[in-house]
């Protein structure tokens, strides 16, 4: 029973290293498409530079 439980969170675990890794990875193709400069934040997403300063790229718009 142990041993099933180690195995679900080494599961859980690798799958969101490799959501991650996927979300950096579209974090950074947004910032090679647009040429601006992006940064990809744990627990926050994918931040653009703008004038003002890092805003996530899902309130940019707000921010223009």
């Amino acid at each position: 029973m142990i041993r099933v439980g180690s195995f679900a969170i080494i599961a859980v675990a690798i799958v969101w290293l490799v959501m991650r890794g996927i979300d950096y990875g579209t974090c950074a193709w947004y910032g090679h498409q647009t040429e601006r400069d992006t940064r990809y934040a744990a627990f926050v997403g994918c931040m653009v530079k703008t004038s003002s300063g890092w805003v996530p790229r899902n309130e940019l718009r707000t921010q223009q």
